[in-house]
């Protein structure tokens, strides 16, 4: 029983690695993938204007770059994992707002092009407007999922070592007495 369970944590933790980690991937192979990303950041950001919002759209897309790197490595790794997994549980439900952002501008976009499309071209339009709509629902939805993994992960111990946070404390404990 005991290799089944080791087998369960770690295919969950390759699983998790993985969606976080070959996103990170995906989303900063090159120049341009980095540039929607940002873009696409700033989604989260509508009511910001000014040159205050550059620096908060540019600053939340390397902060969530920078938490699914350290949480995918740290929960792929076992590193303390339950650090990686309320990094990454952080960045997921973060990705619930964003997947309805990007709902919101993709209905957004295609109500204002729809009186500039033929005819003959708005069935297409509407197939693409509803393939987005659709798309990241459905994105939201899978994020659902994930943030229960990523609070399975904090809730149940991936390795028999206890956390570094408790073994520091033990031995500054310890030092004080």
């Amino acid at each position: 029983m005991e290799t089944l369970n080791s087998i369960g944590w770690l295919s969950i933790r390759a699983s998790i690695g993985y969606v976080y980690l070959y996103a990170l991937y995906m989303n900063t192979r090159d120049a341009a993938a980095r540039q929607w990303l940002i873009e696409h950041t700033g989604y989260m950001f509508p009511n910001l204007t000014g040159q205050s919002r550059k620096l908060v759209i540019l600053l939340a897309a390397i902060g969530g770059m920078l938490m699914m790197f350290v949480g995918g490595i740290s929960v792929l790794l076992a590193i303390e994992p339950r650090v990686g997994a309320a990094l990454l549980l952080l960045f997921t439900a973060i990705g619930i707002y964003q997947h309805r952002r990007e709902r919101e501008v993709a209905m957004a976009v295609a109500e204002k092009i729809q009186g500039s499309i033929a005819d003959s071209l708005k069935l297409d339009l509407t197939t693409l407007q509803w393939s987005a709509y659709s798309g990241h629902f459905s994105s939201g939805l899978k994020n659902w999922a994930l943030c229960g993994m990523c609070a399975g992960v904090i809730g149940w111990s991936i390795s028999p070592n206890p956390p570094l946070w408790v073994v520091l404390s033990d031995r500054i404990a310890g030092l004080i007495k």
